[in-house]
């Protein structure tokens, strides 16, 4: 049911179905209206002047030739040269050329009247009105009936005869089999006419996940075409922009090594330990900032170069607090499951991951509160790693953006409130390389949790 729903919707969101479906209900309304209208003409009393005008011409010559009292050889032979059946009824009198002739008694009879043509036909067609009262007119299943009435003989024609089956009517079938074709039509060239616009809803959709080399066809001439051709000039301006920028990026940081690289030797000669020491963490925090920016850069593509190998998280998380937070005991809490399944990561990027996950809910934690709990946790996507400080939180307009890069809720960049604001960033950028999902809930006052989502097996991107 649910997918016979999204089915639906997808249907309802396609600008094909839904001309498809205009032109679907036009050519419904147009058959109906034109079945309706033939009927019309059928059952009008112009249609019916015209055969009864033409019945009352033609009645007295077959009144003469029957003769009256009516010859039944006569009407035999009529029977024989043209295809109906003929009845005869008079006073105590019976004769049909077929056996089981309609009951008369419970057909209705109707007569019509002329057309007038104005004053120099009037005779004429007075003329006609008299012989045309002899004349009445029914049907009766599926079968026309005509009856002429001459000197208490009344004389009734069928056609076709009563043993054969009139001719089916295909009208219906035909219009539904016209219109069945003219919506094909309609659909082929309205999915004709629309296709750029998928060609360029696909187009969106890869690029935007990444695949700034893909471009859409564009094989059309319309206006369509022109803007699948602007689509694309569109993308390669984009492409050209953020390449520029990556390259601007990556050239800074590489020129920058080996200035800092020259401080931090020359700050070896100050004698004064504290200003030695405040310059090389200065160039030390100058050196990560750069690090990372050449990391990131490295991971913001859709195809990174990732050293996977067998990995126990549990382990990593285990190896990682005993090493690097050995220091701050006490301050991080481990919540591990047994038989944790082995993942194939890039070792060296999952270390970096939580390490500065773990240090970024360590600096917001406060002094003496409950210890950042990091949880390992098995669910049908993968493995979940949850790492929770009970910090200040951050505010929901921020929560969207601290992922990205340079950005930061608190604007004052230093080492006591957080850094350049890459960490969240580059923490982001390689769970995506590996596939996974990573996701940040906070509430002023109550804390932040940041959850990262790998899957068991390994990605196709990889």
């Amino acid at each position: 049911m649910s997918r016979l729903r999204r089915w639906g919707r997808a249907v309802g969101h396609s600008m094909s179905a839904r001309l498809v479906l205009i032109f679907f209900l036009a050519s419904v309304a147009y058959g109906y209206a034109a079945r309706y209208s033939f009927r019309l003409f059928q059952d009008t009393d112009y249609l019916r002047q015209i055969v009864g005008a033409h019945t009352a011409l033609h009645s007295e010559y077959i009144l003469n030739d029957i003769g009256s009292p009516p010859d039944i050889e006569r009407a035999r032979a009529i029977v024989n040269k043209i295809p109906v059946d003929i009845a005869i009824v008079g006073p105590d009198f019976f004769w049909s050329s077929s056996d089981g002739f309609f009951p008369l008694d419970k057909i209705e009879f109707g007569t019509f009247s002329l057309l007038e043509t104005g004053e120099a036909g009037r005779a004429e067609v007075e003329d006609w009105e008299q012989q045309a009262e002899n004349v009445q007119f029914a049907r009766y299943e599926d079968h026309a009936l005509v009856k002429l009435e001459k000197d208490n003989y009344n004389i009734v024609f069928a056609s076709p005869r009563i043993s054969e089956s009139p001719q089916p009517d295909y009208t219906s079938l035909i219009i539904a089999l016209v219109g069945v074709l003219v919506l094909t039509f309609c659909y082929l060239a309205v999915r004709w006419v629309v296709k750029p616009i998928r060609w360029m809803q696909v187009g969106a959709s890869r690029i935007g996940a990444g695949d700034l080399d893909y471009r859409i066809p564009t094989p059309r001439n319309d206006e369509l075409g022109d803007l699948s051709r602007e689509f694309n000039k569109m993308a390669d301006d984009v492409k050209g922009m953020l390449e520029a920028k990556r390259q601007l990026m990556l050239a800074i940081s590489h020129e920058l090594r080996s200035p800092l690289t020259r401080s931090k030797v020359a700050a070896e000669f100050i004698d004064d330990a504290n200003v030695r020491r405040n310059i090389l963490d200065d160039v030390e925090e100058m050196e990560q900032l750069i690090a990372d920016l050449l990391e990131s850069e490295a991971l913001n593509t859709r195809h990174a170069s990732l050293r996977r190998e067998p990995l126990h998280l549990d382990e990593l998380l285990e190896q990682l607090v005993a090493s690097d937070f050995a220091q701050r005991e006490g301050e991080v809490t481990l919540r591990l499951p047994d038989d944790v399944p082995v993942v194939e990561v890039d070792a060296t990027r999952m270390r970096l991951l939580f390490r500065n996950l773990i240090d970024n809910a360590l600096r917001y934690n406060p002094e003496g509160g409950e210890p950042v709990e990091v949880r390992l946790q098995l669910n049908p996507h993968g493995l979940q790693v949850s790492v929770t400080d009970h910090g200040p939180g951050i505010d929901a307009e921020h929560i969207d953006r601290v992922t990205e890069p340079f950005y930061r809720a608190d604007p004052a960049r230093s080492r006591a409130t957080g850094g350049f604001g890459l960490g969240l960033y580059l923490c982001r950028r390689i769970v995506e390389a590996h596939g996974g999902e990573f996701t940040l809930n906070s509430q002023v006052g109550q804390g932040t949790v940041v959850m990262v989502t790998l899957p068991r097996t390994r990605t196709a991107d990889a």
